[in-house]
């Protein structure tokens, strides 16, 4: 399958009832967009941008200054869309209907700080109703090297086997074409949120991150955990 994952961060401004707009909006592209082939969406379950929003923007430590606390805060809402191939991705992209909620979308959620992946992994359609997703999109470094890539994508496909509470782990390389796109993909399941926890406090996925903090802008990673086709 081909993906799209998109993570969005909302407006400072904007409320509860335009954020369950929004969210009614990225439910419909599975109907209202006839290559789409699976859905997937739903608000972050540990925050979201909240704790960045509580500190004055005066406070913040800068992005570019801050390799050594990592990300400030969770993006907010995510959207995930299944393809057959690039001739659906390519057919969505010019949809209607897309347009009307990509429009809304600006609307509510700070544009430049939008995170984008086009994705392929294999098997069904990674959507478990009632699960618990987790995704963490990276930019590598101008000096990461292929063999440290692959480290990368090799520790954390490793976590599958070392961390009992998670599902599943997919990883995937970009290919999109934008220049905001991010470079590599981490998508995981599991079957709640108190195994997630679980598996982000477990030795083997702090190591992991060490290996991904050397290799990539670490400050620019791109993550949220959801309750799958949940809203």
């Amino acid at each position: 399958m081909l993906r799209h994952t998109a993570l969005f961060m909302w407006r400072d401004t904007t409320d509860d009832t335009q954020k369950l707009v929004a969210k009614k909006g990225l439910a419909y592209l599975g109907y209202g967009c006839p290559s789409v082939r699976a859905v997937d969406f739903g608000s972050d379950l540990l925050g979201g941008s909240g704790p960045l929003l509580d500190v004055k923007p005066w406070e913040r430590t800068p992005l570019w200054h801050a390799r050594s606390s990592g990300p400030p805060a969770s993006f907010d809402m995510a959207l995930h869309l299944d393809f057959d191939d690039q001739t659906g991705l390519d057919a969505y992209n010019v949809d209607d209907v897309h347009h009307e909620v990509g429009v809304y979308n600006a609307s509510v959620c700070r544009g430049e700080r939008t995170a984008r992946v086009d994705w392929w992994y294999d098997g069904p359609s990674r959507v478990e109703k009632g699960g618990v997703r987790h995704t963490s999109l990276y930019l590598w470094n101008d000096e990461a090297m292929d063999p440290q890539k692959r480290d990368v994508r090799d520790a954390f496909l490793a976590l599958e086997r070392s961390i009992p509470t998670i599902r599943s782990v997919a990883v995937g390389d970009n290919v999109g074409t934008l220049t905001t796109d991010y470079d590599l993909i981490v998508d995981e399941q599991f079957a709640d949120l108190t195994d997630l926890e679980l598996a982000l406090d477990h030795a083997a996925y702090k190591d992991a991150l060490a290996v991904v903090a050397a290799a990539t802008k670490y400050e620019w990673t791109a993550r949220i955990a959801h309750a799958m086709s949940s809203g």
